[in-house]
């Protein structure tokens, strides 16, 4: 990462101590970075943008490496762990979630639409890497259901302040889930 994009990163998650989401501007972002809004725009769309980095960054990218190292039956058996490696990014950076997602309760669904984008793109991702047999509409529609399920789990985590710890959020959610993935081998 720049030193441009760690100062208008920086900017956002400081901003979002003093001001809900929707109150944020690019302007803010810029005059608290000490960017121009051409160097802002040179490594972000807008501030969804900044979102979506963060969290690709801190949850989904280190998931890359986990398909890399287990086959799927391993992955399968290790579904707690993984659920772990999912929530732990967020758990260990909960100042900036709790800022974010709180402040955009009732308001704004910008996290839910970041998540369930980037958690989308990785389960596509990973029904290619398993050679997933089903045609794609179904692997869209798997995608969608894990992606958008997960995405509104971390949201009701976050809105209640992590009352679970991560290893009791990744049990529910992979108990959860478990016959699903069961029933997706199925396509396999």
């Amino acid at each position: 990462m720049n030193d441009v994009v760690r100062a208008i990163e920086q900017s956002f998650r400081d901003l979002l101590c003093d001001k809900r989401y929707k109150s944020v501007t690019v302007k803010d972002i810029c005059e608290r970075a000490h960017v121009s809004r051409k160097t802002f725009y040179a490594n972000f769309r807008d501030k969804e943008d900044i979102i979506s980095y963060i969290f690709k960054r801190d949850v989904i990218q280190p998931l890359h490496h986990i398909n890399a190292v287990f086959t799927i039956e391993e992955a399968k058996a290790l579904t707690v762990t993984i659920q772990t490696k999912i929530y732990q990014p967020i758990y260990d950076d909960r100042e900036y979630y709790r800022n974010l997602v709180v402040s955009m309760k009732g308001h704004d669904d910008t996290f839910i639409r970041v998540a369930t984008s980037a958690i989308y793109e990785f389960d596509r991702e990973v029904l290619e890497l398993v050679n997933f047999k089903g045609d794609d509409q179904h692997a869209d529609y798997i995608s969608y259901f894990y992606a958008s399920s997960q995405a509104m789990l971390m949201q009701k985590w976050i809105f209640d302040n992590f009352t679970l710890s991560v290893d009791e959020l990744s049990r529910l959610y992979s108990s959860m889930t478990l016959e699903f993935w069961k029933t997706i081998a199925d396509y396999m």
